[in-house]
This record gives structure tokens, C-alpha cells and sequence, in this order.
């Protein structure tokens, strides 16, 4: 875990990024904190352990495997995060909220990714990745599931401003363009989870042929994180109402909306050369 990266994110995203390789007990006192935050940093560790079915060990092993030096620590950061200005609502969407509970949960939650996503954001890394995008002979973008969309959008950016990239919505096809890559290319997983297989796979695939792997994830240490040279990670929470909120995707945006403007901005001639171009050959198209 990277305890740096740690000290700039709240528990409760902490816990969350931790969820998917947890077992056992410490899944257990995961999902109560997750579920119940605010009364979790009202209760002693016998109260939670009692909550959550685990032992008060469970709890401190729990707390010390995210970083923190006991329960005790680990309340406090709690207690930190929700009073967060940007927190104002946590609690999971509910099938008995109104709508405008509804929407000011999720909009909340959005506001919160995109705040907790750039608290984490490596720059050095970013940089290396606009830097890997500029001079790549081609880009192959791999993606599935809900993360499609952002491999679309991203890959209709880049082609409008100049860069060679490919996606297809077609594992099979991903799988053939990442056999295809070589050093002089670019390879990107884009995954909130970091564990679709097929996304995975391609990267592997690439990386194996000399690309420079690149992983766009919520999760530091997931499969997808295992087959890059760069990660760039996202600071979203798990909901228990869906698997995947919408604020995942907003933070993913996010950092995809960053490589596009930085590349941009590296290359700003290039870049209006190709947007003017690729504008006149699109304007038929349009009233």
C-alpha cells in the first residue's frame, strides 16, 4: 500500500480502495464502515466487534493493514473525512429517498471523487504518460463494461487532435491490436476496478510485445496495476446500492479530460493543425 498516497485520502476511500482484496473478518468490519460510517466513529472496538461479527483483533488488524496504528487511528481519520465541507452527504442511496435526496447524494458523491481523485494525482506520472501519448506511433486503448464509454471518448480525442489511437468495443479485437503493438507504441487499460479480464489480458498482451502499458484504475493493487509501466488512480467509494457509481465514472473522465489537455498543451500547434482539419472534414454533418 502507499502509505504517501494514503496520508492524502480520506478512510473512507481508503477502506474502499482496500475492499476488493479483502477477506474473511476484515471484508466484514470493511463493509459495516462503508455502510455506516458515522455511527462507526460513535463505537468502541467491542461495540463494532459485535456489529460487524468479527473479534476486536480482526479490528486492529484491519486498521494496521490500511496503515493506521489502531482503531483508534483509524476513527479519527473517519471522523476527519465526514466532516469533510465537501462531504455533505455519505450515506448510500436508498430505494425510500426522494428525488432530491437522490440527486444530492450522487452529486455529492461526484463532487467528492473528483476532490479525493486530485488530492492523489501523481503528476510526475501524468506527465510521463502525456509524454508516452505524444510520441507513440500508435495508441491502442482497451476497455470493457461499463468503462467502454471512456475508451470511446477518449479515443475520439485523441483522433480529433492528430494521434494514431484504436479502440474497438470487440475483446477479440483488442486482444489482436495489443499482439500488434510494439516499443514504439502505447498501450492504455482503462478498468475501475482494474480486474476485467479482458482488459487485463490485452494489457498483458501489449506490454509483452514492448508497448508502454498505461492502467487508468480505482484500485492500487489490482491485476491491471500488475501489467503497467504507469498507473494513474482514481479516489472513488463503493456503494452497497450499485456496484459502480456514477461518481467512478466522473473521476475516470476526469483523468482521461487531464491526459487529453496536457497532451494539448504539449502539442499546441499540432493539436490546432489537426481539430482544424478534422473540422472542416466533419462539418457537413451539421446545420
Amino acid at each position: 500500500m502507499d502509505n504517501q498516497n494514503n496520508h492524502d485520502r480520506g478512510a473512507l476511500a481508503i477502506i474502499s480502495d482496500a475492499l476488493p482484496k479483502l477477506t474473511g473478518s476484515a471484508q466484514k468490519v470493511a463493509h459495516y464502515i462503508l455502510n455506516a460510517p458515522r455511527e462507526t466513529i460513535n463505537l468502541t472496538i467491542t461495540e463494532l466487534a459485535i456489529k460487524a461479527n468479527v473479534s476486536e483483533a480482526s479490528i486492529v488488524r484491519f486498521a494496521q493493514s490500511l496503515g493506521y496504528s489502531g482503531f483508534h487511528a483509524l476513527k479519527i481519520s473517519l471522523a476527519e473525512d465526514i466532516v469533510s465541507p465537501m462531504l455533505l452527504v455519505h450515506e448510500d442511496l436508498s430505494p425510500e429517498d426522494s428525488l432530491g435526496v437522490s440527486v444530492q447524494k450522487a452529486i455529492t458523491a461526484g463532487m467528492r471523487s473528483l476532490e479525493d481523485t486530485l488530492r492523489i494525482l501523481n503528476v510526475s506520472v501524468l506527465e510521463s504518460v502525456i509524454q508516452a501519448l505524444c510520441n507513440a506511433r500508435q495508441i491502442e486503448l482497451f476497455a470493457s463494461g461499463n468503462s467502454i464509454p471512456l475508451a470511446m471518448d477518449l479515443n475520439f480525442r485523441l483522433t480529433k487532435i492528430g494521434l494514431r489511437s484504436r479502440f474497438s468495443i470487440d475483446p477479440t479485437m483488442q486482444e489482436m491490436y495489443a499482439s500488434l503493438t510494439s516499443p514504439e507504441d502505447v498501450a492504455v487499460g482503462i478498468s475501475h476496478t482494474g480486474s476485467s479480464i479482458d482488459t487485463v489480458h490485452a494489457l498483458e498482451l501489449a506490454k509483452q510485445r514492448g508497448a508502454t502499458a498505461v492502467c487508468i484504475t480505482n484500485h492500487s493493487d489490482s491485476p491491471l496495476t500488475r501489467h503497467s509501466h504507469y498507473c494513474l488512480f482514481t479516489s472513488t467509494r463503493v456503494s452497497q446500492f450499485r456496484e459502480e457509481e456514477m461518481a467512478s465514472n466522473l473521476a475516470m473522465l476526469a483523468l482521461t479530460e487531464a491526459i487529453y489537455v496536457g497532451i494539448c498543451v504539449r502539442r499546441s500547434d499540432a493539436s490546432i493543425q489537426a481539430v482544424s482539419k478534422t473540422m472542416r472534414a466533419t462539418r457537413h454533418r451539421k446545420y
